[in-house]
Order: structure tokens, then sequence, then C-alpha cells
């Protein structure tokens, strides 16, 4: 068998990841002595899942591919926000973690980690690694303190939106399965029906059963609409406590107005679904609702309403990529919820899905004439990109009146 290639780690390797970022310079030099840098071939397992061992790793270059006890695989990639903390590090393990290219890895013993104080001055970090003026406020702290140690404690898929989701991938599944998976749930069903029978298809025969109706709308569009109408009673039924559940009201009313604003400006646009940019607008907001539960499950953490804004403002991004990624959502969509308030993005010539929403989300702000922190329509790249950069301000607020009766239609089933 081949021998590992291992070597000690630097200072400046542990400062790219958490919490090593919040170390001082003594706590650094002390780590670098007890941390190693392993490369390992593609295939290599470096975790088994059920097993103990005293180690953490930090994934430095490569991919990794991380499969879970019901067989569903997760990868990671050097770099991305996923890789910043401890790989699958609850113990025993519940993941195998193999390579799935050559990689670099980085191992520290966890009972050196536990001893650190990170920092003499006790100041938290953002996300980035700076400074920053949230550092003391309690709130934060604690769910920053759970994000980098991957203790979130996240909300859940209901079941039928987890079921459809396995459904679908299945190449051999049909029609009749999936209705009588949807007929499950009754109002899901009936409004399958109601989109089936809308304004979309208006002039078509009318469909009076559910088979008929995924017929209509086609598998995708059937997916992206049972987890829309899902994705409400995960808004309703996250928080009980009345000051806060107002707040997810209200979130949820803003994240219906966005998807429904992204699927008409996908639909003038080659390359994007609109059913999956309708998903993805609804789904953009998602790190906000985590933060709400913690609210009502550490009331004494809340400050002010300030206070509130301006942790959800740094953390919502991360927060909901971290959730979409528990519950196996694309790479799309985890993007558009991390990125959704970069106004001046601009990774690729192409439109994506982001796009879709930063632009959707400018235009709400428009029609509630909130303009104070938001650039204009003109000054954003998105909107060069939508539409094979036909689309201006001006000629997207006509797309979207006419679209209105549509828009009407879906924002009433989407509230109901």
């Amino acid at each position: 068998m081949e021998k590992a290639d291992i070597s000690h780690a630097d200072t400046q390797v542990l400062l790219r990841f958490s919490p090593f970022n919040l170390c001082d310079e003594d706590e650094l030099v002390v780590l670098a002595d007890h941390a190693w840098l392993v490369r390992e071939h593609v295939g290599h397992v470096l975790v088994e899942m059920g097993s103990h061992d005293p180690w953490d790793i930090y994934l430095v270059e490569g991919e990794l591919e991380l499969e879970s006890a019901d067989g569903k695989t997760l990868a990671v990639n050097a770099g991305s926000p996923a890789a910043k903390t401890p790989i699958a590090h609850l113990q025993p393990r519940v993941y195998t973690v193999r390579a799935k290219t050559p990689v670099v890895y980085l191992k520290v013993e966890k009972a050196l980690l536990a001893s650190l104080s990170y920092g003499a001055s006790g100041q938290a970090k953002t996300l980035g690694g700076e400074t920053d003026s949230l550092g003391d406020d309690p709130l934060y702290a604690e769910i920053y303190d759970d994000l980098v140690n991957d203790r979130l404690d996240l909300p859940s898929l209901p079941e039928i939106a987890v079921r459809i989701q396995r459904l679908l991938q299945d190449d051999n599944v049909n029609i009749t399965q999936v209705a009588k998976l949807v007929q499950s749930d009754l109002a899901i069903s009936a409004k399958l029906l109601k989109v089936a029978n809308g304004a979309l298809y208006y002039g078509q025969r009318k469909v009076d059963s559910c088979n008929q109706a995924i017929v209509r709308l086609g598998m995708l569009t059937t997916r992206h609409l049972v987890l829309s109408f899902v994705l409400h009673n995960v808004f309703q039924k996250a928080i009980r406590e009345p000051e806060l559940a107002l707040h997810a009201k209200r979130l949820w009313e803003h994240s219906v107005e966005v998807g429904t604003i992204c699927q008409v400006l996908a639909r003038v646009t080659p390359g994007l679904d609109p059913d999956e940019a309708l998903l993805a607008g609804l789904l953009h907001d998602i790190g906000e609702l985590v933060i709400l539960t913690y609210v009502e499950r550490f009331p004494r953490l809340r400050r002010s309403a300030e206070a509130l804004h301006n942790v959800i403002n740094k953390l919502k991004g991360e927060l909901g990529a971290t959730l979409l990624r528990e519950w196996c959502f694309s790479d799309a969509y985890v993007t558009a919820a991390k990125e959704a308030e970069d106004w001046y993005r601009d990774p690729s010539e192409r439109a994506d899905y982001c796009d879709v929403v930063v632009v959707a989300q400018l235009h709400s702000f428009v029609a509630h004439h909130r303009f104070e922190g938001v650039p204009h329509l003109n000054e954003v790249p998105a909107l060069g990109k939508l539409a094979d950069g036909q689309l201006t301000p001006d000629k997207s607020v006509h797309l979207l009146d006419e679209a209105k009766e549509q828009i009407a239609e879906l924002k009433h089933l989407l509230l109901a």
C-alpha cells in the first residue's frame, strides 16, 4: 500500500479555516506544531462511518465525497463554505468520507482544539475572518459558534417533500406513483389541480384528477410546486411565539413575491427554468428563518430589533446555504441563498438563478418603496444578463405587468 505523504502545517494554512481564524498568534504557533497536512490518492477513505478517532479534518485541496447510512452522497470541494469547518466531525462518524480526487487535508487533534481560547480578546470574527462589531452580540455569538462547529439546530424538510424528491430521482418512476404520493396530502393535490387549471393554461380542457394535473404540469414542475407548497408549512410551523411568527409570515410573503417575479424573468432568459427560478426565489431568505428559531429558543439573547436586523444581514446567507445543503438542494439554490444580496456579483457572462433572484428582489423593493441601501436596477450586472441582455428596468416592469394575472394567481396559492 502506498504510504501517505505527511508534513507539518503552517499558520497560513490554519488561518483559512474556522475556528483557527479566531486564534491569536501564540495559539497558532502551538497548533501548527500539532497539525498535519496529508496528501492522499483518489478513492482513499479518510473516515469510516461509525468509527471513533481523535482527529478533526479540514479539506485543503481537491474534492471529497461524504456517504451517509442511507446511501446518499454529498460532494465537498476545497474552498467552498462547507470546507471552511471540520469535515463530518461528529463522533461516532456519521459519514464515510473518501477522496473523489487527489486531496490534501489537514489533521488536528480534537483535544488540543478544546483547550484553545480563540483569541485573548475573546472577540468573534465574521465568516470572512475580519473583526466585526457584532462580535459581542450574544445572539450572533451563539449562532456563529454553532455554525462553525457544525451543530446548528436546523428545521427539517417535511416528509412529503423528502419522499417526492427521492421518487423523482428514480428514472423508472411513473405518473401514477407520483400522483399516489401527492394525493396523500389533500391540500397539496388540490393546489396542483388549481395550477393545472389556472391562467397559464387558459383555454385548455379542464383537468379533474391528480394524474391529469401531473401530466399537464410535467414531473419537474410538479416537484417544484410540491416543494413550494411545503415551504409555506415550514415557515408557518417553525415559529410559535406571536411576534416572531408574524415576522416569519412577512418573510414568507416577501419570498413568495420574489419567487413569482423570478419565475416571470426566467421565462424570457434562455438556459433557465421558470419553476427552478420560482423555487430559488422562495428559498433565498431561508437562512433568516433559522435565525428566528434561535431567537425563539433563546429569547434572552435578543437585544433589540436593530440588533436582530444586523445579525440577520450578517448570517442569513451562510445559514441559508447550510440549511439547503442539509436538505440536499443543488448548488444553484445554495448559491442563490448565499449570494442573493451581493448586488454586484458577476461570476459569469451567463445568467444563473442567483442573478434572477437579485433582480427580482430589487423589483420587490421598488414596489414597496424600499430604496435605502440598495442599488438601482441599472447598476447591477445581473440585469444585463437576463433575456439575452435585452432587459432594461422599463422593459422588466412591462414584462411583470403583462404577467400580473399569473403572478397574482400563484401568489394566492402560495399564501393560502
